[in-house]
């Protein structure tokens, strides 16, 4: 979601960047988003796996081609577009996601294998 958020909407202006196999947030539907984009169903696994890599190539297109004046560029925040990002700050914004994403995962893990062993 961050990566379809700040980089698809935030940075490309892709005007709906969100697969259905997406999971908002759960302030998502009360901030008065359309949740008819998603699917109900939980999708195959190899979906979901052929999806983050669809996002992680996005990604590393962007950063590939991009400029410093590229990064300069104000664009509107897409949670509050009253606030402008820096594209540089959209894309620190999708690293930090992905970086709690791992902690939660990680220390999950770790529960896990502590628990089994």
């Amino acid at each position: 979601m961050a990566t379809d958020t700040w980089l698809g909407r935030a940075v490309l202006e892709v005007e709906q960047p969100y697969p259905p196999l997406g999971l908002p947030n759960a302030e998502y539907e009360t901030d008065g988003q359309d949740m008819t984009v998603f699917a109900s169903a939980a999708p195959p696994y190899a979906e979901v796996l052929q999806a983050r890599a669809e996002r992680r190539t996005m990604v590393r297109d962007f950063r590939g081609a991009v400029t410093p004046a590229d990064l300069a560029v104000v664009r509107k925040n897409p949670w509050n577009p009253e606030h402008p990002e820096s594209v540089l700050s959209c894309l620190h914004t999708i690293l930090e996601e992905e970086w709690e994403h791992l902690r939660f995962a990680t220390r999950d893990l770790d529960t896990i294998t502590a628990r089994t062993s």
